[in-house]
């Protein structure tokens, strides 16, 4: 029996060690098809949101609804500061550190969101105190602050299900979020509730999502943070620069709506709050897609250069092909989005609507870049220009939304989003210019997309047809230009042969 140990033993020793999935061949199928599960599952809670918010907007009304989304707004800039820089650095350090070194810093990074965002909402309460918000929303605002910490408790856990590709999982959680809320949402409507209950909906949510994800990440993630503040003040030191350049890119968009709430009048401020919330909910998908392959580009970034220039340049050529079908499908089809979102009550957003479906494109486009750069830890470049988008935004929002309402505001989001795509462009070029984006794919998708644009535009159609034809068109000629990336094709044929 003894000898018969050894020999397995000693035949261990020789077989190599198991492969990491990150550097495996099979990491690039597993995010493209993991990236397009997560899209589908998305899209699918996009309709479940999309309810969610046709209901909330007819039962509150334009101010009310207004209101009730500034605060929410509020609380997730609260939650852009303290939580996805830590989030977006956990993915990260999960990807590329292993063992005890792994467990002590996730435990520390836990512990530390934690704390960090109890603070934060102690911000929120006394923005809400200073801005004399009535008691409704004051209470509101503390049970929305206590619904961001369950949520970032649950976004940690679920750390390394994104650093190790079980995007199935991420997809269900998501979904699983989007329909546990719109029940909330529809129990509270039933129940003739008013804005306080409904601002507490995440609580409850992201309290059942957390039990769900303990019981997945069991024995990959330590699930009791560390709260020793010598250690976080270490880890603020070495991490606080990753953290701002995650944080403030997202933080102007919500700080839009919180200006808006401001300087313009209640009603105006409801109309941007319906274009507001339909573009949040589509902003994420650029970031959703290129975010998938986050750990892949961070190991080729240590590891691989090559690598990383050639998922680059697919994700490039896939981003802009995504990004100008979503705007033509927001620009030719905003009336009848409003419409179903808001009602007739909400008409005059779709101009509103329009502008940041331009937006739109622009943040597929720069949600690639952005990664990138954190992927090669361009820490500085990321907040030079994520301050400059705030600023840019910022300023504008309080110029243009005094004066022009939500069109306004839509257009100072624009000017962000381009401030970051041209900031963000510029220091990958300035770091790894090898890293320059091919720009062949663009004439490709320009000659898709302005035949659609100008038969959906010029035509007279009503607007979701308008929405659909130009649609199908970009399609049908993207197509026949060959434009979609050959990986893309090959890969689904390989899947679909298999699966026959």
């Amino acid at each position: 029996m003894i000898e018969l140990n050894a020999a397995e033993a000693a035949e261990a020793l020789e077989q190599p060690a198991p492969i990491d999935i990150l550097d495996s061949s099979e990491a690039g199928g597993l995010i493209v098809r993991g990236g397009t599960l997560r899209l589908f599952g998305y899209v699918g809670g996009l309709g479940l949101s999309v309810a969610g918010i046709s209901l909330l907007t007819r039962h509150l009304g334009v101010a009310e609804y207004g209101q009730y989304t500034t605060v929410l707004s509020l609380v997730s800039v609260v939650g852009a500061v303290t939580d996805a820089g830590m989030g977006g650095l956990g993915t990260r350090e999960f990807a590329v550190t292993a063992g005890a070194k792994r467990d002590q810093l996730m435990r520390d990074l836990l512990g530390l969101r934690l704390a960090l965002t109890a603070g934060g909402s102690l911000f929120a309460l006394a923005f809400a105190l200073a801005a004399d918000y009535r008691p409704a929303l004051l209470i509101g605002t503390a049970l929305a602050c206590f619904g961001l910490l369950a949520t970032v408790t649950q976004t940690m856990f679920a750390v390394p299900l994104a650093a190790t590709l079980q995007l199935g999982w991420m997809t269900a959680l998501d979904f699983a979020r989007q329909a546990l809320t719109v029940m909330f949402i529809v129990a509270l409507v039933l129940a003739g509730a008013g804005v306080l209950p409904l601002l507490a909906i995440a609580l409850p949510v992201n309290v059942l999502l957390t039990l769900v994800t303990i019981q997945r990440v069991r024995g990959q993630m330590p699930l009791r943070p560390s709260l020793h503040p010598r250690g976080w003040l270490g880890l603020l030191r070495s991490t606080v620069a990753f953290a701002m350049a995650m944080a403030v890119g997202t933080v102007y968009v919500y700080t839009a709506q919180v200006l808006t709430s401001i300087v313009a009048s209640k009603y105006q401020n409801g109309l941007f709050a319906v274009s507001f919330r339909v573009f949040i909910v589509l902003v994420f998908i650029p970031g959703l897609l290129v975010g998938a392959a986050f750990p892949l580009l961070a190991r080729a970034a240590r590891d691989d250069r090559e690598r990383l220039q050639y998922a680059l340049e697919r994700l490039f050529d896939t981003s802009i092909i995504l990004g100008a079908g979503a705007a033509l499908g927001l620009v030719l089809g905003a009336g009848a989005i409003i419409s179903v979102v808001g009602g007739s009550n909400y008409a005059a957003a779709a101009s509103a609507l329009r502008i940041q479906g331009i937006a739109l494109a622009v943040s597929f486009t720069l949600a690639t870049w952005g990664f990138a750069l954190l992927s090669l830890r361009e820490h500085r470049g990321l907040i030079v220009t994520n301050a400059l988008a705030l600023a840019a935004s910022c300023g504008l929002t309080l110029g243009l939304a005094s004066t022009y309402g939500a069109r306004g505001a839509a257009t100072a989001t624009l000017a962000g989003e381009l401030t970051l795509a041209c900031g963000y462009l510029f220091f990958l070029v300035r770091r790894a210019p090898e890293l320059r984006p091919k720009v062949r794919i663009v004439g490709k998708v320009v000659l898709a997309a302005a035949p659609a644009a100008l038969i959906g535009w010029l035509g007279g159609l009503p607007s979701a047809l308008a929405a659909f034809v130009g649609l199908a068109l970009y399609s049908v000629a993207l197509l026949a230009l060959r434009a979609v990336p050959a990986e893309i094709w090959l890969l689904f044929r390989r899947r679909g042969a298999g699966a026959g």
